[in-house]
């Protein structure tokens, strides 16, 4: 049921919790294709549907059908057993060092298999994880003193996260630092190759400057702090748009706050879009003020496109992206932000 005709000397399972890679047009699903090229890949992701989705020749998806969290750890648990029993697995890989971490060090010791751990968050060098709710505080210590202790390699995005990990003691040949890729399309905008879609000027005419953010709208994100800068940025600037983009379990919250504030004209909200790069290269800037980031692929973006960006110390900013006269990495602080802003 779980083998693969194909047997080339490596074979991974990878552990996820993307469901997009169901869907074979999705670009993370196109993304595991080109890691098939490399090795024989098996994936496990949560789903309502419990089915069987093959990518490619040598990509493989099992879902595991609907229930709560401790439902899936053992579902996922007993997919992987029959793909492990079936196949000549060499790696294992996580998409994270909590649920899927946790679940690959059952794996590791049971099976006597090599884990590697995706760490595509800087869980570890703020306080942020630890002080935001019990489940946070959970997977922090999951995390922190077993997972990533346990693990034969840590792969990271950024050199941020690196650095935080060699602060905890990890040994630095355990890590492997292995940035998300700017898609080429984006990176050929800077040079005026690439034509946008959608222009956010002529969706939303009339307004004298148009800020974005693109994110998921959970707390660490901090919209809620941009919403409340940008309140000072209209006093003086009545007729600038703040444009969020992103869905989460924060956007009902933020969207009735921008109501009661009578700020529905000036602070508007879009579902996730996948033409990202028409709505960064048509902005006059991005905001990024998030709590805590790995990465930051939406500033990478944003820098490759030639848009102005304001980010506070997160993520790639001070390691991959420096400042400049396009690129702000400023202190979170309120007033700060509203000046930065108002002087775009």
């Amino acid at each position: 049921k779980y083998q693969r005709n194909i047997t080339r000397h490596m074979q991974t399972l990878m552990l996820s919790l993307d469901k997009n890679i169901l869907d074979k047009n999705s670009a993370v699903a196109k993304r595991m294709i080109s890691y098939g090229r490399e090795s024989d890949l098996f994936i496990i992701v949560p789903d309502y549907q419990k089915r069987t989705v093959e990518l490619s020749q040598n990509v493989i998806v099992h879902s595991t059908g609907g229930g709560n969290k401790l439902q899936q750890f053992f579902r996922f648990k007993k997919i992987s057993k029959g793909v492990i029993k079936e196949n000549k697995i060499n790696l294992i890989t996580t998409q994270d060092p909590f649920f899927t971490g946790l679940i690959g060090v059952c794996l590791k010791k049971k099976y006597k298999i090599k884990l590697e751990v995706q760490l595509h968050g800087d869980f570890f060098s703020s306080d942020y994880y630890k002080k935001s709710g019990l489940k946070n505080l959970l997977q922090y210590c999951i995390a922190k003193f077993l997972v990533i202790k346990v693990a034969d390699k840590i792969r990271v995005v950024g050199e941020r996260i690196k650095k935080s990990l060699l602060n905890l003691g990890i040994e630095e040949n355990k890590i492997e630092v292995r940035p998300i890729a700017v898609n080429e399309e984006i990176i050929s905008a800077k040079g005026g190759n690439y034509q946008p879609k959608i222009n956010l000027h002529e969706k939303y005419a009339g307004y004298e400057k148009i800020f974005l953010n693109i994110a998921r709208l959970e707390k660490v994100k901090n919209i809620n702090f941009l919403i409340g800068v940008f309140v000072q940025v209209l006093k003086a600037s009545p007729n600038y748009l703040l444009l969020v983009v992103g869905t989460g379990s924060e956007k009902l919250k933020l969207e009735n706050k921008v109501k009661s504030l009578g700020l529905t004209n000036n602070i508007k909200f879009e579902d996730w879009t996948s033409d990202s790069a028409s709505y960064i290269k048509t902005a006059d800037c991005v905001l990024f003020p998030s709590l805590s980031e790995g990465y930051g692929l939406v500033a990478m973006e944003a820098v490759a496109m030639g848009t102005k960006l304001v980010m506070n110390d997160v993520g790639v900013a001070n390691f991959e992206l420096k400042p400049s006269d396009k690129v702000k990495i400023i202190s979170l602080d309120k007033e700060v932000w509203v000046k930065e802003i108002l002087s775009i």
